[in-house]
């Protein structure tokens, strides 16, 4: 009887121990540099960026002039206060003196409504800003002003055009790095006005006037705002992308919301964000209209958005990756990939003692397979290099529990052994002198076929955090959030790609069909995994003399049965809401665990034959 009081006590402490593990290995890689460029397609400001001919065809449209008039009103009136200051709609770039130096690239901001019921119609400030202000207004905060977001989006400009102009133009020069970094619009605007810049500004374009060959010849010097080839796109289309390297916003927009803290060298969340809100709230006593004390957010305001965007980024957790580069889908269409930092071993270290020595060991092994197999990661390398891991770590797991696993078989075999026992003690639930003879018995059935059941807890013990790991290895991987197999996204949710209604559903646009598929193999490669053994024994049982059922037996046989059923119910449910590349890794065990109780059973079934010959 002590013996299954210790095994009981055991099984607490090693599902408490477990618990801590799965808390210990799950920690978010993700750096503030890493949560901003992912935060800026989900938030990229209200200001719509068009060529000059677009600008003035809006400013003759009916349906547009009355709105660029009012823009180009306000922004006079507030330069006869301060000289030079930015305009809401007009050319993109300004001298001091307000002389555009570029006139390629226009702006002005589509909205409906006034005051705190201002609507932004960019399909860009649909997703989050529309959102986020509703909530806002609901939750009693003042609203800012239009001319605000206009200024954000004008500060975020010249800072994201400031650090290409730094990394490529002046490429080399250390002096002017301080530029990147300063979280004041002044350095910005020195630069710009820096009489040997001028020129590569001008020489900015909006990017939907680009040409197929001006994208793909690498040898072109054009450059663009705009992340896409059209004005404002409404879902994603490969042929409307810039290409990251060309697109000012697209490569360097996530300076809204980063920052840099000399003191420390440190990359503070919304550090740049929050110097500009200052210096826009310092302007509040100078009489420009939509620049008053309530049109500027305050501390309580800035807080709730940092939050709101903040828990936006929190969720996303591919950011474990060993080399620096583009990954993802991310934004309301999730069609950027952007820039991750690369994360060493010391880093994973100190993340936590599991991150360092199972959760990256496992993202290193697939980022090495998936990028010597497929360099692009386009997706068929991700996948290939997902089943060999998914192989490796399996079949390692499997070295240490083969003992047990061959025990668990034998205890399925010895169902009838078992059954004889419950038969010969029937009141074992009530009578606590015969549950105790019953379990003697049964230890003793069990030593006299080599069974250890305490090897199954510890076994369990040691498998369950690697378990864990792994599946935070492969989910933190950036590789893997990056691709598509057969159309369908590696890093999007099993029931998003099947509820994607957009494109043509019936031709697998969207990877609708390979999603399906794969969900359907999955649930029942995992069904089978968990059935099998008990259909095994089942049919095993079938050849002993069938006996009346004893109540502890039913009670037992039961109780396994709808556990069984529902670790069923729970695995198809979690398996729908998987990302895709997740799935596979599910579909992969569950055969790998088929194919394990086929051959434990075959190995079992050798003696048994041999015997019954005699």
């Amino acid at each position: 009887m002590k013996q299954f009081k210790h095994k009981k006590l055991l099984a607490i402490g090693g599902l408490g121990l477990g618990v801590v593990l799965l808390s210990s290995c799950t920690a978010n890689f993700c750096s503030n540099v890493d949560k901003a460029s992912m935060a800026y397609p989900y938030e990229q400001g209200v200001t719509v960026y068009v060529t000059k001919a677009e600008y003035e065809r809006l400013k003759a449209d009916e349906a547009t002039k009355a709105l660029i008039e009012k823009e180009e009103n306000f922004s006079a009136a507030a330069r006869a206060i301060v000289p030079g200051f930015p305009s809401i709609a007009g050319p993109a770039f300004v001298d001091e003196s307000g002389v555009a130096i570029n006139d390629a690239v226009y702006k002005y901001v589509p909205y409906t409504g006034k005051g705190d019921s201002i609507n932004f119609t960019a399909e860009k400030s649909k997703a989050f800003l529309n959102w986020f202000l509703g909530t806002a207004s609901s939750n009693g905060y003042s609203l800012p002003s239009l001319y605000y977001y206009s200024l954000i989006d004008d500060y975020v400009l010249k800072a994201a055009t400031t650090e290409y102009l730094v990394r490529s133009t002046f490429a080399g020069h250390e002096a002017d790095a301080s530029y990147v970094y300063a979280s004041s619009s002044d350095y910005a605007v020195k630069v710009l006005n820096d009489a040997s810049v001028k020129a590569k500004v001008a020489d900015i374009l909006v990017g939907y006037e680009l040409t197929d060959e001006q994208i793909a010849n690498p040898k072109d010097t054009y450059i663009a705002v705009n992340p896409y080839r059209e004005v404002d796109p409404e879902e994603y289309s490969p042929k409307t992308e810039i290409n990251i390297e060309r697109s000012i916003l697209r490569k360097y927009g996530n300076i809204k919301f980063t920052g840099y803290n000399a003191e420390n060298n440190d990359r503070p969340l919304f550090g740049h964000l929050k110097g500009w809100n200052e210096e826009l709230r310092a302007l509040t006593g100078k009489g420009i209209v939509g620049l008053g004390s309530y049109d500027v957010p305050g501390l309580d305001f800035f807080n709730y958005y940092s939050a709101q965007m903040v828990s936006k980024v929190d969720a996303i957790r591919s950011c474990i990756a060993t080399r620096a580069d583009y990954f993802g889908h991310y934004g309301s269409t999730a069609d950027w990939r952007v820039a991750i930092e690369q994360k060493d071993w010391g880093y994973a270290w100190g993340k936590g003692f599991l991150e360092g020595l199972l959760v990256y060991p496992v993202t290193w092994v697939l980022d090495s397979l998936a990028y010597g197999m497929d360099p692009a990661l386009t997706g068929a390398g991700q996948i290939l290099a997902l089943i060999i891991v998914t192989l490796i770590v399996r079949g390692l797991l499997l070295a240490v529990s083969w003992r047990t696993t061959l025990d668990n078989q034998k205890m399925q075999a010895l169902q009838p052994e078992l059954a004889k026992l419950q038969q010969k003690y029937p009141n074992a639930n009530t009578n606590q002198a015969e549950k105790q003879r019953m379990n003697q018995e049964q230890m003793m059935l069990y030593r006299r076929n080599g069974i250890k059941p305490f090897r199954q807890i510890i076994v369990m013990i040691v498998q369950f955090p690697v378990f864990i790991c792994v599946w935070a290895g492969l989910q933190g991987s950036a590789a893997l959030s990056t691709g598509e197999f057969l159309n369908m996204r590696l890093s999007d949710n099993i029931n998003t790609i099947l509820f994607n209604t957009h494109g043509t559903w019936y031709a697998n646009t969207y990877g609708w069909w390979t999603a399906l598929i794969l969900f359907i193999l999955m649930a029942a490669t995992q069904v089978m995994a968990m059935l099998l053994p008990r259909i095994i024994a089942k049919q095993k049982q079938k050849k002993v003399t069938k006996m009346n059922a004893a109540p502890a037996a039913t009670q037992s046989g039961n109780t396994l049965k709808w556990m069984s059923y529902g670790m069923i119910a729970f695995t198809i449910i979690m398996g729908f809401f998987l990302p895709s590349a997740m799935g596979v890794y599910w579909l992969i065990g569950g055969l790998i665990s088929v194919v394990q109780t086929l051959i434990t059973q075959a190995i079992m079934s050798k003696p048994k034959k041999a015997k019954d010959t005699k």
